[in-house]
């Protein structure tokens, strides 16, 4: 997410914890993007990114509570 000029960081970004497990979900794009993309960085750093981008942040925000929802949250730790 650094590496992109005038971020626009959607409201739905924030701190996720399940199972004592807690990841940070940003979901965002540049400024003169339509699409927004989606990262989830685990409490020691690793970051997953979506290579697919969104038409809105909360098709961001459904992808992650779908993956959590089938894949567990210890996908991202």
């Amino acid at each position: 997410m650094n590496s992109i000029p005038n971020v626009e960081r959607s409201p739905l970004s924030r701190r996720y914890s399940v199972d004592g497990i807690t990841v940070k979900v940003d979901i965002f794009r540049g400024s003169v993007e339509l699409w927004w993309r989606l990262e989830v960085t685990s409490a020691d750093d690793q970051v997953t990114e979506w290579t697919d981008t969104f038409a809105t942040d909360g098709e961001a925000w459904d992808e992650f509570v779908y993956v959590v929802n089938t894949e567990g949250i210890t996908v991202f730790d």
